[in-house]
């Protein structure tokens, strides 16, 4: 299964969502499967600047549906994206799209029926319930500051609503994915609970795969960390990349197969690999290594 959480406000829009694939594995011992990248996703498909599907259920048909539907509009840039997966009438696949123009909206398409709303959601409705109680308040800085080169604070903004429930709903995402370790039989899941986020971001207006990186912070680790890195052109996705083991993963929007591993010895190694492979230019944060 899979748990996707979208919204759309007047001041912004942001999606945020796993990557696990539930499969045969859990039916036969309770096992999510070696962390190969077999098992793993992009749930969230960012197709143009202003367009990014959600999906949950059957995840082939879904994506399938998802990879033409990017096609059609590469031939129409008119078509109607919520009104065009609808016809295809997949009852057993559900949909988040997510519009960011003159106007933000998000549409939720479940059962092959559409309603428009601020906050949705797709996908296993317990853990929809979990999430709801791991979600908690805003606890976050009431402004944001735009600083220039010199180190000096040019501008402040206040946090908006949208930018706080983003925060929260981010948290909750993460917290339940690391919530699942151990289950049994989970059905949402992330790779080291590196959640998915999409956002009309503040500079170029508009939707991009964010970035993290983390490094270690145990002394008997201290090459330790890992980092999510985005492509928002040419090609859209993201890659995240293990320093210990030096292991990484490769999700490019319509890719197949979904997730690639990678065995690159060095971060630029990795980055590199993806330009080649798949056409994205990876950006993002490391650990003084230039790439």
């Amino acid at each position: 299964m899979t748990l996707v959480v979208g919204y759309a406000g007047t001041d912004n829009c942001f999606m945020v969502g796993d990557t696990l694939l539930s499969h045969e594995h859990f039916a036969l011992k309770g096992d999510v499967g070696p962390v190969n990248g077999e098992f793993h996703s992009l749930k969230i498909q960012i197709l143009t600047s202003e367009l990014a599907i959600g999906l949950a259920g059957n995840f082939d048909a879904a994506y399938s549906a998802v990879a033409a539907l990017k096609l059609a509009i590469s031939a129409d840039p008119t078509l109607h994206p919520t009104e065009w997966l609808a016809s295809k009438n997949i009852l057993d696949a559900d949909f988040l799209v997510l519009k960011n123009g003159a106007k933000k909206e998000l549409f939720v398409i479940e059962s092959g029926n559409v309603r428009q709303a601020v906050n949705g959601h797709i996908g296993d409705p317990e853990e929809w319930n979990r999430f709801l109680q791991l979600k908690k308040d805003y606890n976050g800085a009431s402004e944001r500051h735009t600083i220039d080169e010199n180190g000096k604070v040019v501008r402040s903004n206040p946090v908006t609503s949208g930018e706080k429930e983003f925060a929260v709903v981010s948290d909750a995402m993460e917290a339940l994915c690391w919530d699942c370790v151990g289950r049994k039989e989970p059905t949402v899941g992330a790779i080291s609970g590196c959640v998915v986020r999409i956002v009309d971001a503040r500079i170029s207006g508009q939707l991009e795969y964010l970035q993290a990186v983390e490094a270690s912070h145990f002394p008997w680790e201290p090459s330790g960390g890992f980092t999510v890195l985005a492509s928002n052109e040419p090609e859209r996705g993201i890659g995240i990349y293990f320093r210990v083991g030096q292991r990484g993963f490769i999700l490019s929007v319509g890719a197949q197969p979904p997730c690639v591993a990678s065995t690159a010895e060095t971060l630029k190694a990795f980055v590199d690999e993806a330009r080649s492979n798949f056409g994205m230019k990876l950006t993002g944060g490391g650990w003084g290594e230039a790439f």
